[in-house]
């Protein structure tokens, strides 16, 4: 192994998205075997809503089944799944999903956000930011505390996360109480020190970088360049308390803590988590000590926001 990971990631270290967008609908089928199912300790309902310009998008309202009466009104998780705005989401994405609202508890709304490349910017990101508003809109139908509602997100789900809160701050919408983001895409520019040095680490590289933005944003340069690429706002003002992890070996690393130093250079409370051994998608390694201290980490954060 050329970089030295932890040797929990090693299994999930030989697998790497393939750099062909022909190949995609290939992986998106196999990714449908997975579904997002109730179990013994949750209840997983599929909805649709309206998303961007009025098409339905999937979402999925996942509750705990076990919670006190006067719990009935719970907080809220929106997340949307990492996958470079391209691939469906994996089964690791709807364990955790489901763990967050068993544990906090919590209800958590999970987006299924239309792809690129057949879906480009904005659409994704505008589905998602419709799926927030929904949320906000239904909150007494969801029974989902309103001033409770959180937006998480990895990879480019993380993407998704930053933007969305963007968005909802400058279209007058309630921002959402906090933002939770796993090694989150941040900047088109790709000019960052890890992005030029990690160019064949595991799972993901910069190669694989570049194919997502020419999928995800090809040359448009719209003229809120902040939806797409979040780092390039020109204000953080307003923005929630923000959790954030990074991971040692990740292209994408730099351009995280960019993002979070911007952030907390507005006053915002934020926490940061650098996971040394890391590569990107060490989620997918679910019952990892990794993963396992990093989901403790993530619960105790969403507690304490909630808690004020």
């Amino acid at each position: 192994m050329k970089y030295p990971i932890d040797s929990e990631l090693y299994k999930i270290a030989k697998v790497k998205m393939p750099v062909k967008p022909g190949l995609l609908p290939v992986m998106n089928q196999a990714l449908k075997l997975f579904q997002c199912k109730s179990d013994d300790k949750v209840k997983v309902e599929k909805r649709k809503i309206s998303g961007y310009q009025g098409t339905e998008v999937p979402v999925y309202v996942i509750e705990p089944k076990e919670r006190k009466q006067e719990e009935n009104n719970l907080p809220c998780l929106v997340f949307f799944h990492g996958g470079g705005f391209m691939l469906r989401a994996s089964g690791a994405h709807y364990r955790l999903v489901k763990e967050y609202a068993a544990k906090l508890p919590c209800r958590v709304i999970y987006v299924d956000y239309r792809l690129a490349p057949e879906f480009p910017f904005p659409v994704p990101v505008e589905d998602c930011f419709a799926a927030y508003q929904w949320t906000l809109e239904h909150a007494e139908e969801l029974k989902i505390q309103k001033d409770r509602i959180f937006l998480g997100g990895d990879s480019a789900g993380g993407n998704l996360a930053a933007a969305v809160t963007l968005m909802a701050r400058d279209r007058g919408l309630t921002v959402p109480a906090g933002v939770m983001l796993i090694y989150p895409v941040t900047d088109r520019r790709m000019i960052t020190e890890s992005m030029q040095k990690f160019i064949d680490t595991p799972v993901w590289d910069a190669k694989r970088s570049e194919l997502m933005w020419h999928c995800y944003l090809g040359d448009q340069t719209p003229e809120h360049i902040e939806y797409a690429s979040p780092v390039e706002a020109a204000s953080f003002e307003q923005f929630p308390p923000m959790y954030m992890e990074v991971a040692e070996f990740d292209c994408l690393r730099d351009e995280g803590l960019h993002l979070y130093k911007k952030i907390k250079e507005t006053g915002a409370s934020t926490e940061l988590h650098e996971i040394k051994g890391g590569c990107h998608g060490y989620e997918t390694a679910v019952e990892s000590r990794m993963v396992r201290t990093c989901m403790e980490y993530r619960l105790a954060w969403l507690q304490k926001v909630i808690n004020g």
